[in-house]
């Protein structure tokens, strides 16, 4: 049985856009997140974190179409 580890990493901003955070993989270092349409006011504010929090991590934004979003700046 896989052990779920609870975080309160749930939301990532980066670009004046806040994501959703999906899946994090603690053994990889990986984070994929999808767009929302929230502001950091709608968020508890210990679980909005910085893109630059997560340095070592891959990190996968995805858009509403599910699409991966790349941002200029931003080497992920």
């Amino acid at each position: 049985m896989r052990k779920t580890l609870e975080t309160k990493i749930k939301y990532i901003l980066v670009a004046d856009k806040i994501y959703r955070v999906t899946q994090i993989n603690f053994v990889n270092l990986i984070i994929e997140a999808s767009e929302t349409d929230l502001v950091s006011s709608d968020i508890p504010a210990e679980e909005l974190f910085c893109l630059s929090d997560f340095k070592e991590f891959k990190v996968k934004f995805r858009n509403w179409k599910g699409n991966i979003v790349r941002f200029p700046g931003v080497e992920r």
